[in-house]
């Protein structure tokens, strides 16, 4: 396995605040990476060579880190809570032994630290109001805790020293704050270019696409439209992320048979007015083609002939008060075909099929269709087949009774093999998450396996599935497309760090692409 780009810090995510030893050999950097479910993550390395040494993940909000101003020791304060609760942990960490110090602060946060000198560290409080007109509203204390051996302080010595005496205050934040780096980005990339490397904060890829040349497109919510990576790692192009603040990336694409276009969704407005520019980009070198604009939120489903359709997702907030609009039918280069009605959408009706020659959806069906007081959750879901002509309902997504009923669609991949046509697809339920094969076109259930986390990609290759499981397992899992067995299953880690997944694509030249919430793409053989 390899990472795209191959640079320092891939692991951080974002980061947010870093601090130095005073003897310069180690970086901290506190972050966080959208879809890890890492409340508090803190990252250490190596000055030397940029190298991961260590991971520090705590349950809480990390409120502050500041290392001592003469030893290797590493102050952490964390905190979490809401209006009626809060509580908080003071942490030492030393990096040449990885040992660490944890004390649990019942009742009130640790907001801030700073040390006085290599005796005194100062600590600040954060305590609720009890007043319920005007729940929220805190008080800071403060206690100074005095040692004269901080690398070996015990965790009964430490609560001990930070109980006592505590005295009200008013936080200056611009004295409390700890380290004095406050622009960790600027920071990161000036320690990397001092080694002759580039980095820069990366945000989670949302869709990857293998081409059959090696090449890797790729796009992020918060980050450029869309990416092309050359076969060997480095970037070809990238086209930036939109001017206006009221545009970002849908991260919808749709990829031309040919390969010699791609479309890439753009969401305009705010959340209760979302709309669409489609953007066709060439691959050669990602200049712009064309646009279509749409008045609706859009989702992509596609065949291999070339045929699209942009759905109306309704991934609005507030929901909806209004019918869906008709789904346009499109040819590879924005020619309009046709228009269907594909009823309500949200998220839970996401169902991307890979590789698929027919266009596939979910559908909602009941009583309750159409009525805008019904959440199109809450509708049975079909899977339907369409064409410019109409729609044709293939079978329920839901298989079992069992699964109840806020069933929720995610990736697929179309198969054809010895055991038929099919749909290996994921469906989460109120037990987890599912990877099912079914019939085409009839839905009988072919295997089936549970997981307790996400299945986020899924595609195929030579008779294999592959699928990819988000935060709580962040697997790769390799199955045999006919009858489901499991031939392989490997956790997601490199030089230390187990990694994300959020999205999967298999190319032709025997590699699968992993898209990760940290912003790194893994590229690794499929056998």
């Amino acid at each position: 396995m390899r990472l795209m780009p191959d640079d320092p810090f891939p692991e951080i995510g974002h980061p947010f605040t870093t601090d130095v030893s005073a003897d310069g050999r180690w970086i901290a950097v506190s972050c966080y990476a959208t879809g890890r479910g890492d409340r508090g993550r803190i990252l250490v390395y190596r000055t030397s060579d940029l190298a991961l040494w260590d991971q520090i993940v705590l349950d809480q909000s990390i409120e502050g880190l500041a290392f001592h101003p003469a030893l290797p020791v590493l102050a952490i304060g964390t905190e979490e809570g809401n209006e009626f609760e809060i509580r908080g942990g003071l942490h030492l960490y030393e990096p040449e032994t990885r040992r660490r110090t944890d004390v649990a602060v019942a009742g009130a946060g640790v907001s801030a630290l700073r040390w006085r000198d290599a005796r005194r560290l100062e600590v600040s409080f954060a305590t609720l109001v009890i007043d319920f007109e005007d729940s929220g509203r805190v008080t800071y204390t403060r206690s100074v805790a005095e040692c004269d051996d901080w690398q070996a302080i015990t965790a009964d010595l430490l609560a001990t020293l930070v109980s006592w005496p505590q005295v009200p205050v008013e936080l200056d934040w611009n004295r409390v704050k700890g380290p004095d780096i406050d622009q960790p980005q600027r920071y990161l990339a000036g320690i990397a270019a001092e080694k002759g490397r580039a980095w820069t904060r990366r945000p989670a890829a949302a869709v990857v696409q293998s081409l059959r040349d090696g090449r890797v497109l790729t796009a992020a919510q918060n980050g450029p439209l869309l990416e092309c990576w050359s076969p060997d790692g480095t970037l070809r192009w990238s086209v930036p992320v939109p001017d206006d603040s009221w545009e970002r990336n849908g991260c919808r694409l749709y990829v031309a048979p040919d390969e010699e276009s791609a479309w890439i969704t753009v969401l305009v407005g705010d959340s209760s007015d979302r709309r669409t520019r489609l953007r066709r980009f060439g691959l050669t070198d990602g200049v712009q083609l064309a646009e279509l604009r749409l008045d609706f939120p859009v989702a992509i489903a596609a065949r291999t002939d070339g045929a699209w359709v942009a759905r109306d997702s309704r991934e609005l907030f507030p929901g909806p008060r209004w019918p869906p609009n008709e789904s346009v039918v499109l040819t590879p280069s924005g020619r309009q075909l046709a228009t269907l009605a594909l009823g309500e959408s949200d998220s839970s009706y996401d169902f991307p099929v890979r590789r698929s020659p027919h266009l596939l959806f979910l559908y909602g069906v009941g009583d309750g269709a159409g009525d805008r007081d019904v959440s199109p959750e809450l509708l049975e879901k079909w899977v339907v087949q369409a064409d410019p002509n109409g729609i044709e309902p293939l079978f329920p997504l839901s298989w079992d009774d069992s699964l109840g009923p806020y069933l929720r669609g995610g990736p697929a991949v179309y198969v054809d093999d010895d055991a038929g046509q099919g749909i290996v697809h994921t469906c989460t339920a109120r037990d987890g998450t599912h990877l099912v094969r079914r019939a085409y076109a009839d839905g009988e259930v072919a295997w089936a396996h549970r997981f307790d986390a996400r299945v986020t990609g899924v595609d195929v290759r030579s008779g294999l599935i592959y699928a990819v499981t988000g935060a709580g397992a962040c697997e790769l899992l390799t199955l045999r497309a006919a009858e489901g067995t499991v031939v392989r299953r490997r956790t997601l880690a490199l030089g230390g760090h187990i990694y994300t997944p959020t999205c999967l694509s298999a190319g032709p030249d025997g590699e699968l692409v992993i898209g990760t919430v940290e912003g790194r793409l893994i590229r690794t053989r499929a056998d």
